[in-house]
């Protein structure tokens, strides 16, 4: 059997982030979520306590050698089960 054949992911956390310009992105193998809003701050890793919420700020999800922001959002955010979910209402300027 050919080495590569099953590559392990190294986190548990995905993440799908749907907003009315883009549609629906899946992301896998996320390292931690760091939502930035005006009212809190919040870092989520893997096997965080489930969390429901609004944000107002930007979000970004870490990746091993990445990070990808979704900076002037406001929308909402759920986590639970190592499943991250984020609905872009609006992008402020």
């Amino acid at each position: 059997m050919a080495e590569n054949s099953y590559i392990r992911k190294k986190y548990k956390i995905s993440a799908e982030i749907v907003d009315r310009y883009n549609g629906l992105k899946s992301v896998d193998d996320i390292r931690m979520v760091r939502v930035i809003s005006k009212d809190h701050n919040m870092l989520i890793m893997e096997d965080f306590m489930p969390v429901i919420g609004e944000v107002t700020g930007k979000v970004e999800l870490v990746l091993e050698n990445e990070i990808i922001p979704y900076q002037g959002i406001h929308g909402f955010y759920m986590h639970k089960k190592n499943q991250f979910r984020l609905l872009i209402e609006s992008y402020q300027e």
